[in-house]
């Protein structure tokens, strides 16, 4: 169980159920996390003790000792950095894969980007667990106007 977490265009808030945080299990923070929820500026380092950290604290605090698994957000660096088109497809999913790699261990993912106008990328996310007959969507657009990511 986890709590929910939706991307409402100004970075990912929590949910309010009456006077409680609502809760979530599946895999839905997983994916968000992976994607937008690391280290914006540059892939994450061994860090001397006084160093100032720019990554997400969880990497400190859950993957202090693997920064192989440690959340980076190549993925939303990319999109930062790069003009919407065909050729730019092909990167976004990879670096998509790249983010969302360490699911491969308990699942298997797929990923379709689709360039749909030169300001907006929509990505569409399928992960089934093994010896599962369903698999799960997770659908996202990239408004790359406003550097603005909205979750279906």
């Amino acid at each position: 169980m986890d709590i929910r977490l939706i991307e409402d265009g100004d970075g990912g808030d929590f949910v309010l159920k009456g006077n409680d945080i609502e809760t979530i299990d599946g895999f839905q923070n997983m994916i968000y996390l992976g994607l937008f929820g690391g280290n914006l500026g540059a892939n994450t380092k061994e860090f001397a003790e006084s160093e100032q950290r720019s990554d997400w604290w969880g990497n400190n605090l859950f993957m202090q000792n693997d920064p192989v698994i440690q959340f980076n957000s190549n993925t939303e660096r990319l999109l930062n950095n790069i003009a919407l088109n065909s050729s730019s497809r092909l990167k976004i999913e990879e670096s998509i894969k790249t983010d969302l790699s360490f699911m491969q261990s308990f699942g298997t993912l797929s990923v379709a980007v689709s360039i749909v106008s030169t300001d907006r990328a929509d990505f569409l996310i399928t992960f089934q667990e093994p010896n599962s007959f369903e698999s799960n969507e997770f659908k996202y657009i990239w408004d790359s106007t406003q550097n603005e990511l909205k979750a279906l």
